[in-house]
C-alpha cells in the first residue's frame, strides 16, 4: 500500500503530518516519491489513513487520483482446487448418511443462525439442501 506524490516537498510534508497523527511504520522512497505502508495493515487502519490523507490534501487544494494495481494470485488457483476436493469429501461423507440422518443434520444446521455457522457447516448446509431437494420425498 503506497501513496504517490508529485514532489519531494509534498511527500516529506505528508510524511511529517502522518507521523504527527501517529501513523508510524511508513517508509519513504525518494526516487519514486512514494510513502509505502506495510501490506498487513487492516482495512480499518487503511481507511483511517486514507481519510487523514484526503483531508490533508483538501486543505492544500490538491487533487487526489486513485489507481488500481492488478497482479496474479497463484494461491487462488490452488484454493479453487482444494475447495473442489473438500466439497467432494463432504459430499462423500454426506452420502454415507441415511436419509433420516441427513434430514436431522440439515434441520440442526438450519436452526443455527448464519452468523454462528462455520464455513464448513455453511457448505455442509448447502450440500444437504441440494441433496435433500433432489431426492423424492416418500410419504
Amino acid at each position: 500500500m503506497k501513496i504517490e506524490l508529485s514532489s519531494e516537498e509534498l511527500a516529506e510534508e505528508l510524511q511529517r503530518h502522518l507521523e504527527e497523527k501517529r501513523f508510524a511504520g511508513a517508509s519513504y522512497d525518494k526516487a519514486q516519491r512514494t510513502i509505502e505502508f506495510p501490506e498487513d495493515m487492516s482495512p480499518a487502519q487503511w481507511a483511517s489513513l486514507r481519510g487523514t490523507v484526503e483531508k490533508w490534501a483538501r486543505g492544500r487544494k490538491l487533487e487526489i487520483e486513485e489507481s488500481l494495481k492488478i497482479r496474479s494470485q497463484p494461491e487462488a488457483a490452488q484454493a479453487k482446487t482444494s475447495t473442489k476436493e473438500e466439497e467432494a469429501v463432504l459430499r462423500k461423507r454426506l452420502e454415507a448418511l441415511t436419509p433420516k440422518e441427513a434430514e436431522a443434520r440439515y434441520d440442526y444446521l438450519q436452526r443455527k443462525p448464519f452468523s454462528e455457522l462455520t464455513d464448513e457447516e455453511y457448505e455442509e448446509r448447502l450440500v444437504l439442501a441440494q441433496t435433500l431437494s433432489e431426492k423424492p420425498k416418500s410419504k
